[in-house]
């Protein structure tokens, strides 16, 4: 069990560049399918079920836990509200990579999907969760605890 919200903001750390490798690796295999087209398919459904399996659960978990809490603080109102929207479009973005038929738009929609996860993990990293963590009675490492819940349950 975590002890202090810096071990929780390491983890954290850790956790966001964990998923964002999974997805550049993802990604990469889609951009290398795309260009011989023959496992276009194959490497399009591992991105999806990554995105399915870690990615969006993840975000899920987060607007649930880190954001509802961070949203009782009133200087981060603006950059949640913008963290919202930014899973949404991962969302969508998720929901195109699903439909499209070109293997070269794939790419570029799986390119684009790591490149906003990418941005979206650095605003967590570096202004979200620092600030949760000065914080006066915010434990992040039960947040943290509340996240790993949800996304076992």
């Amino acid at each position: 069990m975590m002890e202090t919200n810096d071990q929780a903001v390491l983890a954290i750390r850790r956790h966001h560049a964990a998923l964002l490798a999974g997805l550049r690796k993802s990604s990469e295999d889609l951009l290398d399918a795309s260009a011989d087209g023959d496992s276009v398919d194959q490497a399009r459904g591992a991105m999806l079920i990554y995105l399915a399996d870690e990615i969006l659960p993840h975000a899920e978990a987060e607007e649930t836990t880190l954001y509802q809490r961070g949203h009782t603080i009133a200087d981060l109102t603006l950059l949640l509200d913008a963290m919202v929207a930014e899973h949404g479009h991962l969302r969508a973005l998720t929901n195109d990579l699903e439909t499209q038929k070109s293997p070269q738009r794939a790419a570029a929609i799986g390119f684009t999907i790591t490149e906003l996860f990418a941005l979206h993990a650095d605003k967590e990293n570096d202004l979200l969760v620092p600030r949760l963590a000065r914080e006066p009675g915010v434990r992040v490492q039960d947040l943290l605890g509340e996240m790993h819940h949800l996304l076992e349950g």
